[in-house]
């Protein structure tokens, strides 16, 4: 195999994009590859710990929302990234390449195109999203992440391979569910947009679970910066013992000792639960395009390993009936744990780097 040059691994935007195309790297490193990060300035922030030889950023944006003045910047912004991918990758010359999508993806993959350089598409939702979209008919393999793709262009074949998740999730999977004899665990956390709504209702609707059960629990609670103070001090009057922060490190660890998880239903999200193997309730972000969190939500609700609440349905009152019937049923959060185990294929990064490889040996 010519696997002279790095292994390009390009995803920006949010962290949803960038922990797989992490786990990815992590995977071709213990193989004995080089690999080069391709991301913009947003992806950047998930980026400290990426196992990148080298790095270069892109300019992206995009072009799907805003007016007609927003699309024309959002063009020239992905075509000054296609200028930039071309000028690094014939200095560094790549063997191959691999999409993550988001906007980030798309000048690279295609500098990959006009370079002969093979890539490969990798979909972590259960929608094809746009960028991808406009990839998948020059890639060499279109790789996705749940049984069910949908918006697929007619005549590209796919092949199903899980979510590539990072070592520390990877360490936890298949470990025990926690014993619901004293303390209950419950993990809250809103994903990097929209968590305001999980700064209210979830803590009014704890708040107003039965007194009985609100000295059993035990809240981790990711909120944002300016609504901590607020969010700890609801919970102290609750008399419900929590923990407040606007990042948790160990977000893996802290899902598995959960016994029951409250959060959006990004693709690294249901990903993870069903590695871990933890209950849900997911609530899908009401802006994603295409509504593809809903998507990502199906593959657990139909094993039974969570229950999805739409975020127009998100208020006390729902969520404190939904709470509390979960919460006193032991033998059905240990049901939907185990339903949540193996709903999306494990092994993902190592399919994902076996794929890598044979492209660059055709």
């Amino acid at each position: 195999m010519n696997f002279d040059g790095p292994i390009a691994l390009a995803a920006g935007g949010t962290g949803g994009h960038l922990f797989p195309a992490e786990a990815l790297a992590q995977e071709l490193n213990r193989r004995g590859h080089k690999v080069l990060l391709v991301t913009d300035a947003r992806g950047s922030r998930y980026a400290a710990n990426f196992p990148a030889d080298e790095r270069f950023e892109i300019s992206a944006a995009t072009p799907s929302i805003g007016g007609p003045v927003a699309k024309v910047t959002a063009a020239l912004s992905i075509a000054g990234g296609l200028f930039t991918s071309l000028r690094e990758f014939k200095k560094r010359k790549p063997s191959a390449a691999v999409g993550f999508g988001g906007y980030p993806s798309l000048p690279a993959m295609k500098a990959a195109e006009l370079m002969k350089i093979p890539y490969g598409v990798h979909e972590q939702n259960g929608v094809l999203g746009r960028a991808n979209r406009l990839l998948v008919k020059g890639a060499h393999f279109t790789a996705h992440a749940f049984p069910v793709l949908e918006k697929l262009p007619a005549g590209v074949l796919t092949m199903e391979v899980g979510n590539p998740v990072r070592d520390a999730v990877a360490a936890l999977e298949g470990v025990d569910y926690p014993s619901l004899d004293g303390k209950i665990n419950v993990l809250i956390f809103g994903g990097s947009q929209g968590a305001s709504i999980f700064s209210e209702a979830p803590v009014k609707a704890i708040a107003s679970l039965p007194e009985a059960l609100r000295q059993r629990l035990v809240v981790t609670h990711q909120a944002r910066e300016s609504e901590m103070e607020n969010v700890k001090a609801a919970y102290d009057k609750a008399g419900v013992k929590s923990d407040v922060a606007p990042f948790f490190a160990d977000l893996p660890q802290r899902m598995a000792a959960a016994h029951l998880v409250l959060s959006r239903a990004g693709a690294s999200t249901v990903t993870e639960l069903a590695a871990i193997g933890r209950p849900s309730i997911l609530v899908p972000l009401g802006i994603a395009m295409d509504d593809h969190q809903t998507g990502n939500a199906r593959t657990l609700k139909d094993k039974n390993a969570a229950v999805i609440l739409p975020e127009k349905e998100i208020n006390e009152y729902e969520l404190t009936g939904l709470l509390e019937a979960l919460l006193t049923n032991p033998q059905r959060l240990k049901s939907m744990a185990a339903a949540a185990k193996g709903a999306v294929k494990s092994g993902a990064a190592a399919r994902l780097a076996d794929l890598v490889e044979n492209i660059v040996a055709q």
